[in-house]
């Protein structure tokens, strides 16, 4: 008997090397050389452990065990330090692509998930193992100009669009400056009343939307330099308006206006009245086509000199440029 014992429990040693890989199911004796244990069936499956969460949150196993939990019908994994769920869809997954209702990144994160902030224009960031690194962040995008928020951790020569405005903005390495301006603090000009805007350079010129006044002294006075030589039988002069300063355009032609008037003398005549005198120097007076000496009386009356004394029927013409 004894004999018989000890020659079965040496076959048993013997034998156990031999089945150091196991094959359960069909075709047992085919399995691969890579493969400690090998299931294969067509109608049976394999049934892990099955518990609750109480169950399954009081053990601590090996890193790399499962278990099928019954509470959350999925199957988790133990990492070492906690369950994690394999079905993607608990608070305590492990997913490639995490959303956000808000601006705070997700945690518990894997090298290489992917991160979009819905708050932020569906912004994306990939998870380096340390930093969430925004992949899509040139050019960045955001109601209004750009700031911490919408636009941290910039870099020189990165780009932004404000979607509100249409504005684009470039980061120069301290401040974001804004294309349709020249201003070293980003500022914006806006004009249309006969100005263009492009990039960095104003032009006058365009069609006035209201009355435009430009106001000069005697310090900060108005010129105009370049002027090309006019042609007095085709352009026209610009005139100034005494009581509004409006800058008006008269025909070269109406620039210097004469007015005859013609009088038949009575005999002994030297005053004449009724007259619309324009100006007091630039009037000239004819007794039978010669110039003679007068003096302005009033804006309506002149006197010629009296060696110049009217007879019956002499022709007085009085000339007036204005």
């Amino acid at each position: 008997m004894e004999r018989r014992l000890l020659f079965s429990l040496l076959l048993f040693c013997a034998i156990i090397p031999t089945f150091s890989q196991v094959k359960v199911g069909e075709n047992p004796s085919s399995i691969h050389s890579n493969s400690i244990l090998e299931l294969e069936s067509s109608d049976k499956v394999l049934v892990i452990s099955r518990m609750t969460d109480a169950q399954m949150n009081a053990i601590q196993p090996l890193h790399g065990a499962l278990v099928y939990n019954t509470d959350q019908n999925c199957v988790f994994m133990y990492d070492g330090t906690a369950w994690i769920s394999l079905c993607g869809d608990s608070g305590n997954t492990r997913e490639s692509i995490k959303v956000t209702t808000s601006s705070s990144p997700p945690s518990d994160n894997n090298i290489g998930d992917f991160w979009i902030n819905d708050t932020l224009n569906n912004s994306t960031s990939i998870w380096d193992g340390t930093n969430w690194i925004s992949i899509d962040n040139n050019p960045r995008r955001g109601s209004g100009p750009p700031n911490a928020t919408t636009a941290p951790n910039p870099i020189p020569g990165d780009l932004y669009i404000d979607s509100s405005t249409g504005f684009v903005y470039a980061y120069n390495g301290t401040t974001w400056i804004n294309s349709n301006t020249s201003t070293s603090n980003g500022s914006l000009y806006t004009a249309s009343n006969g100005i263009s805007i492009s990039r960095f350079n104003f032009q006058l010129g365009g069609t006035l939307i209201k009355p435009t006044l430009i106001e000069a002294d005697a310090t900060n006075t108005l010129a105009i330099t370049g002027l090309q030589n006019g042609d007095i039988d085709t352009d026209d002069i610009v005139t100034v308006n005494r009581a509004t300063g409006v800058l008006r355009r008269v025909p070269a032609s109406n620039l210097l206006r004469e007015e005859v008037t013609e009088i038949t003398a009575t005999d002994g005549q030297v005053t004449f009245t009724g007259l619309t005198l324009y100006t007091t120097d630039k009037i000239n007076v004819y007794r039978n086509g010669v110039r003679i000496d007068f003096t302005v009386d009033n804006a309506t009356t002149i006197t010629i000199e009296p060696d110049a004394m009217c007879y019956a029927g002499d022709e007085i013409r009085i000339v007036q440029l204005y």
